[in-house]
């Protein structure tokens, strides 16, 4: 019985991973078009919406969302999400109608199609290889505050060797939040390591279902002594979800 776990957690990878390519080969012509021009980092927040929920219909992943409030389209948040599998950056663009760029890791420049955002201004690359080029990469992000677009940034800063298990969080966020006086939003991805786990994890759990997400009520600065009373402040929310929804 867990050989064929195993051999349909494998298929459905192998299904999830040619879907996600053939699906970004169909819409590549599309994105180098649309994200050209002024407009076009609205257009390609638009565009990875609308592939971002083609993609769960066809793997077969629903989403449920609880927002604890109602958050304005037109006000800046730094999203905090929990990391835990690949699947949190697809479902980011579902559960969330805001314009959004990601921190994420340069690596993704060499990735086929996702750079193709990166390269236009969609999204803020990281180079974690540098300290100088890390801290570099704030700037523009707080730039893009201060303009009123919102900012997702996974507080860990990888997938965590112990998924569920919080990794510590790093201050980067937390240090934009601050200068910018721009409320954080933590946010729970309570089962998507469930729904797929690491993809080089080839038997790993993997299968269609339902996300399970909860987006929590923002935490504005002015109401922290400093930006690590914040930062521990997001922590303790996702942790306690984690674990109460682990007890269940």
């Amino acid at each position: 019985m867990r050989k064929q776990y195993g051999l349909f957690r494998f298929l459905y990878k192998l299904y999830f991973g040619i879907t996600y390519i053939i699906l970004g080969l169909l819409l590549y012509p599309f994105m180098f078009l649309l994200i050209r021009g002024e407009k076009g980092v609205i257009r390609g927040i638009r565009m990875k919406q609308i592939w971002s929920r083609i993609l769960c219909a066809l793997v077969f992943i629903r989403v449920q969302t609880d927002f604890e409030v109602d958050l304005p389209k037109n006000q800046a948040f730094v999203f905090c999400p929990n990391h835990t599998s690949y699947l949190d950056i697809v479902l980011m663009y579902v559960i969330l109608p805001h314009n959004i760029a990601f921190l994420g890791k340069s690596e993704i420049l060499k990735w086929p199609i996702i750079s193709l955002f990166f390269k236009r201004g969609v999204d803020i690359p990281v180079f974690r290889d540098s300290k100088t080029k890390a801290s570099d990469c704030l700037i523009p992000a707080a730039d893009e505050l201060k303009r009123g677009r919102s900012l997702v940034i996974f507080p860990e800063g990888k997938i965590p060797d112990h998924v569920p298990d919080l990794a510590p969080f790093k201050r980067g966020a937390f240090s934009l939040a601050f200068a910018t006086g721009v409320p954080v939003v933590p946010i729970t991805f309570y089962n998507n390591w469930r729904l797929f786990s690491d993809h080089t994890d080839f038997f790993g759990p993997a299968k269609p279902g339902k996300s399970l997400v909860k987006v929590h009520r923002p935490l504005y600065p002015k109401d922290f002594q400093d930006l690590l009373s914040l930062q521990q402040e997001t922590y303790r929310i996702i942790d306690k979800e984690l674990k109460n929804y682990g007890n269940q």
